[in-house]
């Protein structure tokens, strides 16, 4: 079974004029040989007008480059792949490695256990999720969550930085009359991997700001999400740069922010918000002895276990954790002479 589906319209996968005369031109010479002359004067103009017609009911496709039209053309051929779990068992497995990673966000690890197994009673399989929204403290593993949750569901990953107030333009697209006309990352990432549910990370969505244009137009983090958070809208998101439609209401989007009271109303009332707290030293050690199985050095692990708790004392963050336990794997990489 494959679990692919329509991501633009199948129109924009209609075949160019010359590859249908070819494949008509080898249907005549099996069914006649090299008998009679088959008519490609006649039938390239006829083919030709009549693929033209179908793609001007799409505006603004005479205006992309090759590579673009190609690129939308074996999208629209292909379909994309919804990627992630396909059994209950898949499930199961996914969820105890998130959990091993990081056991204080147990909570948001069953939330999405429960959504999955649900997605799989409708008939459906994949990562498919509702927007979540992390809050908690700098350092608590927001983002590590969001890209491991990703990584081990086989998703594209990709990080989207609300900094600088470009967030919103980053998420859907530019169109002409700014500097330069480009797709949204989320457009990007389902044309260049063919996948319908990618992982979108945004970072940070309580410190988001707004870019204007000299005509007085402008965007904003919270415009932008509102529009590919909602289903519907998602679903018949009119790319700015290629002027098509895409269905993008499987996208996986996963929100962090430090301060829940900053973040948008319409935001909020489209995600799924959970408190992350700060993990202990219980969790953190967990989580070292999970990340250091695979250094072979064990007097090397010994000391990094117990170094861990006087590191702790001192606030230890997950981030410095993972930073901890990459300097142990370098030395441990070290060649040893004898």
């Amino acid at each position: 079974m494959t679990n692919r589906i329509d991501i633009v319209p199948p129109l924009l996968g209609l075949a160019d004029p010359i590859e249908v005369v070819n494949a008509l031109r080898k249907r005549w010479r099996a069914r006649h040989g090299n008998v009679g002359y088959f008519p490609t004067n006649r039938a390239q103009p006829r083919i030709e007008a009549c693929i033209k017609r179908k793609l001007e009911a799409l505006p603004g496709i005479a205006e992309l480059k090759s590579a673009q039209r190609e690129s939308l053309r074996r999208l629209a051929r292909e379909g994309a792949l919804v990627v992630g779990p396909k059994t209950a068992h898949e499930v199961d497995e996914l969820i105890a490695a998130l959990h091993a990673e990081a056991p204080w966000m147990s909570a948001v690890s069953t939330a999405i256990r429960q959504q999955l197994l649900a997605v799989l009673t409708t008939g459906r399989s994949g990562l498919l999720l509702r927007p979540i929204l992390l809050v908690g403290d700098p350092g608590c593993g927001k983002s590590h969550y969001a890209r491991r949750l990703g990584e081990l569901a086989a998703l594209p990953v990709r990080r989207i930085d609300v900094g600088g107030g470009s967030a919103g333009f980053r998420i859907s697209g530019l169109e002409k009359g700014w500097s330069g006309t480009c797709p949204g990352i989320p457009v990007e990432t389902v044309l260049a991997s063919r996948t319908a549910n990618p992982m979108m990370i945004v970072d940070e969505v309580d410190k988001a700001g707004v870019l204007t244009k000299e005509s007085g137009t402008s965007t904003s983090l919270t415009t932008s999400l509102l529009e590919m958070l909602d289903l519907g809208t998602a679903a018949q998101f009119g790319c700015p740069a290629y002027r098509v439609p895409f269905d993008l209401s499987r996208l996986c989007w996963i929100l962090t922010a430090n301060d829940l009271r900053s973040v948008p109303a319409p935001l909020r009332d489209r995600c799924q918000i959970f408190a992350v707290p700060t993990p202990g030293l219980g969790d953190l050690v967990q989580v070292y002895d999970h990340l250091a199985h695979g250094i072979k050095d064990a007097d090397l692990v010994a000391f990094g276990r117990a170094r861990l708790e006087n590191l702790a004392a001192q606030g230890l963050s997950l981030r410095q954790l993972l930073a901890w336990v990459e300097v142990l794997r370098g030395y441990d990489d070290r060649p040893q002479y004898h």
